[in-house]
């Protein structure tokens, strides 16, 4: 009722307009209010309206299907006097229980139970020599001083985005031009490869033409001598007979020769490496958005660096009736929806649980399943040995796709940029979405698990690597290169790592849950401990609960609730 201004509403034994007639509330009569008068500024029943009119007939009167423009049409000083919540009541009364401003209406509806219900002219006595009263100009005049500044700011602000568009416009063009130049140059090294076949091709071609041409006219130079010679001496014969015997043998290997080649020609396999790559790229470069936060509204969650305090740990069971052996979960990662999607090596399989951690659907996997990686919208990567399983999480049920296979061990996977990240225990590989290696970007072949799991932030710059032989947490650039290489008491054999979309980066260890810093050269902080679980092998934080969810050789899930220090 409080919302609507055509209703009417009854309470207990008060019927409650949202607009009462003046005149009859003057004599005390309680009746509802049909019209309004602009120029008297006063509300009029069915009965009362007409003797208004019989007096003032010029007056400008709004029905109840202008019921919207009788509020606009008040004065200022008349809205501030009346009820936000019913327009057509009087501010009269202050509920000292809620520090509230109240009409009648709001009294009779909200505040029946209340016990401080005084008469503003009670508690309005002497306001004007209070000092804050006194203050309250110069405050507002202060608040529209800086809402002018904040205008400013934001005109300013306006106008430099402008000018970002257009340099970022800028650099992409010159991205562009560069990239034309190299598609260029690749063209022209290609039509110079054609040219130079051509024109190989074209050598032989003339070289058999000009055979063919010189041997028509000795044959027939052969056949006009033979028959000249055949009518003369028997020796002359004899001699035309043998070289003509030699030009027939000499004219015959020499069609061998050239008949060899029925002809020659030119075909043109596509590189189709080029167009998957600029396929797979959807953009020239992350467009990020920079709000630059004032002191008082910074959030430190935004600081990569932000360490984090546990609040609570709760375990969660993920066994199934029918796992033959105890749960491993080796891989875990988050879906849009909320659910997670758990890769349990011991038995094989794929789970989905729900935002509680309860298991909704599960998929077998032909072979162990070594990690699995969100990909994008509902679909995730499992890795099983040297291929990759793709599943699609839907409305509670896992279905797999397809899959790629590789020529070597996919034991870890990450997805960034619409390329895969492969590890293979010794090096990470850059892979496109259909399974060509775009690259080798990391190799180190002094252990077996050198290059355990992988994460990367979010811009693509910085690749985090477990190398689990040596006991460290290995920091890359996007190019392969080796910024960090963290070893500490607490990272033994580390296997999962994660990084968050700001930045946070965590790694579980033997026996460690751990937050290093973001460029992976300090620990910050060490979440868990082999009291709270056995042996951590994956984990993911999840920005919705601000939880990290840790998984290993348990039944259990543990789950870490982390709050700012």
């Amino acid at each position: 009722m409080a919302c609507s201004f055509e209703s009417s509403i009854q309470r207990g034994c008060d019927l409650i307009h949202d607009f009462s007639c003046s005149p009859c509330e003057d004599n005390g009569f309680n009746t509802e209010a049909h019209h309004h008068c602009t120029q008297c500024k006063t509300y009029y029943c069915k009965n009362c309206i007409s003797k208004h009119n019989g007096l003032y007939q010029k007056h400008a009167v709004l029905g109840r299907k202008d019921v919207k423009k009788w509020e606009t049409a008040l004065g200022v000083m008349d809205v501030l006097e009346r009820c936000g919540m019913h327009p057509g009541e009087a501010l009269k009364l202050v509920c000292g229980d809620h520090d509230h401003l109240c009409c009648t209406v709001c009294v009779a509806i909200d505040h029946r139970q209340c016990s401080k219900i005084h008469h503003i002219p009670d508690v309005a006595k002497g306001i004007q020599r209070n000092i804050e009263f006194q203050q309250i100009p110069m405050k507002i005049a202060e608040l529209q001083n800086q809402f002018e500044l904040m205008k400013e700011a934001r005109l300013k602000n306006t106008t430099s985005l402008k000018k970002t568009r257009a340099a970022i416009s800028d650099e992409i063009k010159t991205i562009r031009k560069k990239i034309n130049e190299i598609v260029d140059n690749i063209e022209k090294t290609t039509l110079q490869d054609l040219d130079g076949m051509i024109a190989e091709l074209e050598i032989n071609l003339k070289k058999d033409i000009e055979t063919c041409d010189k041997m028509t006219i000795e044959l027939q130079n052969m056949i006009a001598a033979f028959q000249t010679k055949a009518k003369s001496s028997d020796s002359k014969s004899y001699i035309t007979y043998r070289k003509s015997q030699d030009m027939i043998s000499q004219s015959n290997h020499l069609l061998r020769d050239i008949s060899a080649i029925e002809c020659y020609n030119v075909t043109f396999q596509a590189n189709n490496l080029i167009e998957e790559l600029l396929s797979a790229v959807k953009t020239f470069g992350a467009i990020e958005e920079q709000t630059v936060l004032t002191k008082q509204g910074r959030d430190p969650l935004s600081d990569p660096n932000h360490i984090f305090s546990v609040a609570e740990y709760k375990e969660y069971t993920v066994k199934m009736s029918d796992d033959e052996d105890q749960c491993d979960i080796i891989g875990i990662c988050e879906m849009p929806s909320g659910e997670f999607v758990i890769a349990d090596w011991a038995n094989r399989i794929v789970k989905l649980l729900d935002n509680e951690y309860r298991v909704l659907d599960h998929c077998d996997v032909p072979e162990y399943p070594w990690d699995v990686c969100h990909i994008d919208g509902n679909e995730v990567a499992v890795c099983i040995n040297s291929k990759l399983l793709f599943i699609n999480a839907t409305k509670g049920k896992l279905v797999t796709t397809k899959k790629l296979s590789f020529s070597r061990e996919c034991i870890a996977a990450a997805h960034h940029g619409g390329q895969l990240y492969i590890s293979s225990g010794t090096t990470l590989y850059v892979y496109t979405m259909s399974g060509k290696k775009v690259k080798r970007l990391y190799k180190d072949k002094s252990g077996e698990r050198m290059v355990e799991k992988c994460a990367i932030s979010n811009d693509g710059k910085t690749i985090y690597l477990t190398n689990y032989d040596e006991h460290q947490l290995i920091t890359l650039d996007n190019n392969g290169n080796k910024l960090s290489s963290l070893t500490d008491p607490d990272i033994k054999l580390p296997t999962g790592v994660h990084v968050t979309p700001a930045g946070h980066v965590f790694v579980c260890c033997s026996n460690t849950v751990l937050q290093v810093d973001k460029d992976g050269k300090k620990k910050l902080a060490t979440l868990a401990r082999k009291e709270h679980m056995e042996v951590p092998l994956a984990l993911f934080f999840s920005s919705s609960t601000s939880s990290l969810i840790v998984g290993g050789w348990e039944d259990t899930l543990l789950v870490i609730k982390l709050i700012n220090v």
